[in-house]
């Protein structure tokens, strides 16, 4: 029993020694990558200021679309008017600054959140078209939304449900790989959207 109690000791201090060095690692290892961080970030902020490049400008195309109800009640022609960015592929605000400069992080940040509520918008009229069983045209609008790259619930749930009505199997799965072909800020908001996809696809197979 002595030896028992012995052997246990030992093992005990040996596991607290391992985790005390591991930890130590992971902290020296995270001193690092933070230091890195910090030196991107410093010399980020000293870039001068840098146009941004005009093929990054996003034109809005209403001919595209259905017409306009009267009064455009959704704001779709007011925010096609005001000055957008739309960046091909994610891009990170230490990127950016490295790209274009401190100062014009606000600037891009505005003219991002202008091309997202103008999707928004379409979002909004595609909605109401569903609502008066116009379909057709509302998935239309939908389907443009998406192929540029919308990062909105409603939106594909909004053409899942659609899918789902029209028992479109096909059109499902279409809108099962445009959601992982398109890049999503927050992880979690694709993996809701797959999961209320799959769901509809369940409710008629």
């Amino acid at each position: 029993m002595i030896y028992v109690n012995i052997l246990f000791g030992i093992l005990t201090v040996a596991a607290i020694i391992l985790f005390f060095v591991k930890s130590s690692r992971h902290t020296k290892k995270q001193d690092e990558i933070n230091r890195r961080f910090l030196e991107e970030e410093d010399a980020a902020n000293a870039v001068r200021k840098k146009d941004i490049e005009p093929e990054l400008y996003f034109t809005a195309d209403l001919s595209v679309f259905p017409q306009l109800p009267e009064g455009d009640p959704f704001q779709v022609e007011r925010c096609a008017k005001r000055t957008m960015i739309r960046f091909e592929k994610p891009v990170s605000n230490l990127e950016l600054k490295k790209e274009y400069g401190p100062t014009q992080m606000d600037i891009i940040a505005q003219y991002e959140e202008n091309f997202n509520e103008y999707l928004k918008s379409l979002t909004k009229w595609a909605k109401a078209l569903s609502e008066e069983e116009n379909n057709a045209d509302a998935l239309s609008i939908l389907e443009k939304v998406i192929l540029l790259g919308a990062e909105f619930r409603d939106t594909y749930k909004l053409a899942a449900d659609i899918c789902a009505a029209k028992q479109d199997a096909e059109g499902l799965d279409t809108l099962l790989e445009l959601v992982s072909e398109n890049y999503f800020r927050d992880p979690a908001i694709r993996t809701q959207i797959l999961e209320y996809i799959n769901t509809k696809k369940e409710e008629f197979a």
